[in-house]
């Protein structure tokens, strides 16, 4: 895409890592990198990897990767996609600064996909072999880095749509340098059409991966307008590709772009159904004219526009889905157990509704257990009467242990001998329902969950929630609270 004329909303989508060990012993992960089994991502462990992140355009804010770095890592990414120049068109990337950004990344525990945004929109082989040329000169910082960095050798090369041949001989011919010149890591080649046309990667990508002596190159779409603009044009892309037994990652995309909407909610539910990848385009600086492709409105990313907010917290979004590589976790095999957050109400309801609720919800700030505030309900009490508050989303809650939330109710109302509550999931076509059983809770935070390990279909939860029941003796009206909804 184009950054400020030419050049928008192309960073970095270099997830393409390289390495000629072979598949059969994962357990060296010290002489191992990123590779490619099929339509999966493995990690130097040989374990799966989803990239879950975003992109941020490094060339055009050399001075702000220190802070930008961190902040992407807190949001829950796991891979954050830096966007460098070769000189062709901005000021090129040193050496030093790629070793400082990998470094930098890898204290967050963040993979880095690099990429040359030089030859954005280019059908012209040299502007191709320029970028090539980049990674050659770069490759002492890179050498070695097979296990936390993917090279995308060149961000949306190749703008024209049209048969595709050129941008598979292209390609090729470059794929071969690379190895040639020593570097092993997993390569991500985007599409052409300004990354937008997949038609390229539906006809000549097997051709392409077949091309490396390796097999380790992943390929990118770019989803706006034209790849990305509804639900279908989502689906049918992704699993094009999937269906070549390639593997994919969204490198880019949005929630509108210069010539029309992009559905943004499609790209994320379906992404996670069908285990693909995705980057956010991009963290910040799009500038007046593609502003609202600003995540955050400071570098720091103290406050998040609504479209960050949607990627970080909505439904499928970072910290409901990421899962940091297990390169960085210190296990060989698997990652070690960790809570994620995956609703706290920090930018409103986030789909929450209430069942037997007065009012509300709302995303409220008069109580919190996590962060500044929590998801509140006012109920009228009866004997024994019911109350939810729930969200009703199509999820994947697959390898996870425990669902738990934590709960309070108001110090108004007669609530007699007490209230309680329960987490809830229900799953399958049937919404099939399961819950952790009543626990006592009060005026204070409770903390209630429930065992996922023996609940089937959990890769079709439609809904999860929490039940309040009210004691047979209490009348009069409350208030309901459910904050810092999380996963084992």
């Amino acid at each position: 895409m184009k950054l400020n004329s030419k050049v928008f909303l192309s960073l970095l989508l270099l997830f393409s890592l390289v390495f000629s060990f072979p598949l059969e012993a994962p357990t060296e992960a010290s002489t191992r990198g990123f590779s490619v089994n099929g339509t999966q991502v493995l990690d130097a462990n040989g374990n799966p990897f989803i990239m879950r992140g975003v992109n941020h355009g490094h060339t055009w804010f050399k001075d702000t990767y220190q802070t930008v770095i961190p902040a992407a890592a807190a949001t829950g990414a796991n891979t954050i996609r830096i966007a460098l120049s070769d000189g062709g068109q901005w000021q090129k990337d040193d050496i030093n600064t790629i070793r400082n950004i990998i470094a930098l990344a890898e204290q967050h525990k963040l993979i880095t996909v690099v990429e040359v945004h030089d030859a954005t929109g280019f059908d012209s082989i040299a502007s191709l072999n320029r970028a090539v040329d980049y990674w050659i000169e770069m490759r002492s910082a890179l050498i070695g880095k097979e296990d936390t960095v993917i090279i995308n050798i060149a961000n949306e090369w190749y703008g024209s749509w049209d048969d595709g041949r050129n941008w598979a001989d292209g390609y090729k011919q470059t794929i071969t340098r690379l190895r040639n010149a020593g570097l092993n890591h997993m390569l991500m080649v985007d599409t052409a059409g300004w990354g937008q046309y997949p038609q390229t990667i539906f006809d000549h990508g097997r051709e392409v991966l077949n091309s490396d002596p390796q097999r380790n190159v992943m390929f990118s779409i770019h989803m706006y307008e034209y790849a990305g603009g509804d639900a279908t044009t989502v689906r049918n892309n992704i699993d094009r590709v999937l269906n070549q037994n390639l593997a994919l990652v969204i490198g880019e995309f949005g929630h509108y772009h210069t010539n029309g909407d992009v559905d943004e909610d499609a790209i994320l539910n379906y992404s996670q159904q069908r285990g693909v990848g995705w980057l956010a385009w991009s963290w910040k600086g799009n500038g007046p004219e593609w502003a609202y492709l600003d995540m955050a409105n400071d570098w720091a990313g103290t406050s998040l526009t609504w479209y960050g907010n949607r990627i970080v917290n909505g439904t499928n979004g970072i910290r409901a889905t990421s899962r940091i590589a297990t390169v960085f976790t210190g296990d060989g095999t698997t990652p070690p157990s960790q809570w994620e957050t995956l609703y706290s109400f920090e930018g409103g309801t986030q789909g929450w509704t209430g069942a037997s609720v007065s009012g509300g919800p709302w995303s409220v700030t008069e109580w919190s257990s996590h962060g500044s505030r929590s998801l509140k309900a006012d109920v009228v009490l009866q004997g024994n009467s019911k109350h939810a508050l729930r969200l009703i989303e199509t999820m994947n809650l697959s390898n996870r242990s425990t669902l738990s939330a934590t709960v309070r109710h108001a110090n108004w109302g007669n609530g007699g001998s007490g209230m309680r509550a329960r987490v809830y999931v229900k799953t399958g076509s049937s919404w099939t329902w399961y819950d952790g059983g009543y626990v006592n809770i009060s005026q204070n935070a409770t903390d209630i969950s429930i065992n996922l390990s023996s609940i089937p279909n959990l890769s079709q939860v439609r809904e999860i929630g929490v039940e309040f029941i009210a004691a047979e003796n209490s009348n009069g009206n409350t208030s309901i609270y459910v904050d810092n909804v999380r996963v084992e």
